[in-house]
């Protein structure tokens, strides 16, 4: 194995929490606390897709995979024979989705190939095809067996910090079941664009990128500021900031845009060298 993601939101914020006990709300691990934010087809999200767990950031942009490890949080080009479309950790291992040849691959360090068909999104466990079925990683050229997908594009996919698996598809998020042959549970009709893991439960949606810690405290990408905020909405603090992509790598707050600029910010936003 050797590697694999962050898409998000705000849980009063927005009224989009959702876990596998709340029917109607609706890795292997480096970290259970992930945001997983990826491009929406159904939205205004931003148009490209990243996962930030403890062993760094990973992400695609314009069909190049990128990671930045850390703690120096350097980003590297990943060279690949084909478009990416997503980039997840499993893990301390980053992998790549190459739909083209059918293929995920791991982004730094040994090559791995596996075959897993036309993947579109992948998680900490998961691989899901543009057909939303899915399938487990695994050791070997054709990776893992079967697991439990849904009916449609996956439009953003993460497992939640509950172990399980979340997967938005248009407007309706999904909770997939453990085996293939297990249904998908919809969890809600009203999905946001990004979608994040909520902290030893499931995972929530939001309308910008948003993160939250272990603590409760969330943070979020405006597109003008990057804003702490209570569970009520109220800004707590805010600094200037451009469009991109958050999450948390070592206890801290991590951005990304576009670009690739990666900036690091104590929970009290005072922003820091990585």
């Amino acid at each position: 194995m050797k590697r694999a993601l962050t898409l998000l939101a705000a849980e009063l914020l927005s009224g989009g929490l959702l876990s596998a006990c709340a029917p109607n709300q609706t890795t292997r691990q480096t970290t259970r606390q992930t945001t997983r934010q990826t491009v929406s087809s159904s939205s205004a999200a931003l148009p490209f897709q990243a996962d930030f767990t403890d062993a760094g950031v990973t992400w695609v942009a314009n069909g190049q995979a990128y990671t930045a490890r850390a703690p120096s949080l350097k980003p590297q080009l990943s060279p690949l024979p084909s478009a990416a479309v997503s980039a997840a950790w499993v893990g301390n291992v980053a992998w790549g989705a190459l739909p083209g040849p059918g293929l995920i691959v791991t982004l730094d360090g040994s090559p791995e190939t596996q075959n897993v068909g036309r993947a579109a999104r992948l998680t900490h466990t998961r691989i899901y095809r543009q057909d939303g079925t899915a399938q487990s990683y695994g050791g070997g050229l054709s990776g893992g067996g079967e697991a439990g997908g849904v009916l449609g594009f996956p439009d953003a996919a993460i497992t939640g910090g509950d172990g399980g698996e979340y997967v938005r598809v248009g407007l309706d998020l999904y909770q997939p079941g453990a085996g293939a042959s297990s249904p998908a549970t919809r969890l809600s009709s009203g999905a946001q664009p990004y979608l994040y893991a909520l902290p030893r439960r499931g995972a929530a949606t939001a309308n910008v990128p948003t993160v939250q810690l272990d603590g409760g405290s969330l943070y979020r990408l405006t597109g003008s500021a990057l804003e702490r905020v209570d569970g009520t909405g109220r800004v707590l603090t805010s600094v200037a900031h451009g469009p991109g992509l958050i999450g948390v790598v070592g206890g801290r707050v991590v951005t990304l845009s576009a670009a690739g600029q990666i900036r690091v910010f104590l929970v009290d936003l005072r922003e820091v060298r990585p």
